[in-house]
């Protein structure tokens, strides 16, 4: 009658049903770590991925003085370890945990079309760095609240999309490079 399961070591087992409820006033209880005794028919156990997950971002922004640009990043993030972050996130994402990725991307690309929009383009291929750094801190809170955390954000790729901005930048850079050659 009573089932011991036990969750992998990036997972967290979820029982609900019952009158269970969990800790803080949470809908069910969260098992990490060590398994669990169930009773098959009072009580279910669904399983939340706590390993990290990718979201790539393509995004056109607008820069301050009015160029658009394509930006294209990287953000690896995943389930907050803390019970806290486990019920956020398993109260939203349990039922289709793809979701978490798709949710990720369209928040950070929102606060990247921001944050570019308040920069010039000769700051953003410069200070690329600073654009990660300030997307991360501007989306921290958002993150938090539906009990995700960012490992990392890399902008890979950011192009003018063919107006010829970016290559006109470098071409004094490319003629002094050019004239010490040929000396």
């Amino acid at each position: 009658m009573f089932g011991y399961r036990v969750p992998a070591p990036d997972q967290a087992m979820l029982i609900s049903g019952g009158k269970m409820k969990g800790t803080n006033g949470a809908p069910f209880r969260v098992v990490t770590g060590h398994g669990a005794f169930i009773m098959p028919w009072f009580r279910k156990v669904r399983f939340l991925s706590l390993s990290m997950v990718e979201a790539e971002i393509s995004e056109t922004c607008v820069t301050k003085q009015a160029i658009a640009l394509n930006v294209r990043a990287v953000i690896a993030f995943k389930v907050g370890n803390d019970t806290e972050s486990i019920v956020n996130a398993g109260q939203r994402f349990l039922s289709d945990q793809d979701q978490m990725s798709v949710l990720t991307g369209r928040i950070f690309a929102g606060h990247l079309r921001s944050i570019v929009g308040s920069m010039t383009v000769e700051e953003i291929i410069t200070e690329r760095q600073k654009l990660a750094t300030e997307v991360l801190e501007g989306s921290a809170m958002e993150m938090a609240k539906i009990g995700l955390t960012i490992d990392s954000l890399q902008i890979q790729s950011i192009d003018d999309m063919k107006l010829g901005y970016i290559a006109a930048m470098a071409a004094p850079h490319n003629a002094a490079i050019q004239r010490e050659a040929q000396i």
